[in-house]
């Protein structure tokens, strides 16, 4: 898995390329949580993401909550139609901001 960080000033940008899985998602999680502090606004790019683990799935959650208690937003934008299933099966998709 790879991240890359843009910074567009307004907002933080994650473009997330791989697998996260429970091998991956320990620094998925890292990368979230320090976006979240740096920004209010936090923007994941799943387009190259093809599978997400349920420990993947919690660190979204994790992050989530932590937008919610300092008044931010996380979007998850481009998520292929695979890994909206898995957030649809798993009911993630009423908790995530997905455009």
């Amino acid at each position: 898995m790879q991240i890359t960080r843009h910074d567009n000033g307004n907002s933080l940008t994650l473009v997330v390329e791989g697998v996260i899985d429970s091998t991956t998602a320990p620094v998925f999680e890292a990368e979230l949580v320090e976006a979240c502090q740096k920004s209010k606004n936090v923007i994941v790019d799943f387009e190259k993401v093809d599978f997400i683990s349920s420990a993947g799935l919690r660190a979204l959650l994790i992050s989530q909550k932590k937008m919610m208690t300092t008044s931010g937003k996380m979007t998850l934008v481009h998520v292929k139609d695979d890994v909206r299933e898995v957030f649809e099966l798993t009911g993630f998709i009423s908790v995530l901001n997905i455009a």
